[in-house]
């Protein structure tokens, strides 16, 4: 696997964000030229759904760049699997050995950097670029997404007190929607852009 590759991976789901920021600007900013304004109630719902879709398109990235960097070396791979140093790996391959065995999900890179240093050459390890403000900001945004994906009182109280410390000091629950479309829709563009400015520091390595 080439590094052009990797880099298309990055580039195309930075565009995917890009996209979902600007199709979420649209639904808030109400706009002179605008028809049809939706309501706030729908302005909330439409952009919970746009941050479970980031977050979705940020999981399924993380995935393949599994894939490709370990596809640059394997040695690490076949060393953890304990698998012969001549086996003859593909990026098929690889998804089989990583996933087949049991459910993983990568989405919080601090819990996740421990397997990433076990299966990824460190010069080609891009995980380690992600600073610890983007990792804070990645792990705030899955205390939305469990709260939207599962209306528990647990996720409701982790995300409360998410919401009491910095940088946004609520001192009072509120709703996904109504977070992310306050002030214009600012909280959801610092979060979601979070994701594509990942992407970007990742790469760096590759330049």
């Amino acid at each position: 696997m080439s590094r052009a590759t990797i880099l298309k991976n990055h580039k195309q789901f930075e565009n995917v964000i890009e996209n979902i920021i600007r199709y979420a600007q649209d639904i808030i900013v109400d706009l002179p030229h605008k028809k049809k304004k939706p309501t706030t109630d729908e302005k909330k719902m439409l952009v919970e759904a746009l941050l479970l879709r980031a977050c979705a398109l940020w999981e399924n990235f993380i995935e393949k760049e599994i894939v490709l960097l370990i596809d640059l070396d394997p040695s690490k791979l076949l060393n953890e699997f304990d698998l012969p140093e001549d086996t003859d790996v593909n990026p098929k391959l690889i998804r089989a050995i990583i996933f087949s065995d049991h459910y993983r999900d990568f989405h919080d890179i601090d819990r996740s950097m421990s397997f990433f240093d076990r299966v990824i050459v460190d010069k080609n390890n891009t995980f380690k670029k992600i600073t610890k403000q983007r990792k804070g900001k990645i792990n705030f945004i899955y205390k939305l997404r469990n709260y939207l994906a599962h209306y528990s009182e647990f996720s409701k109280i982790n995300l409360l007190r998410a919401y009491k410390q910095e940088p946004y000091n609520y001192k009072r629950f509120l709703e996904p929607g109504l977070f992310l479309i306050k002030q214009k829709g600012k909280h959801f563009e610092d979060l979601v852009d979070n994701f594509k400015m990942s992407s970007i520091n990742m790469r760096i390595i590759f330049r």
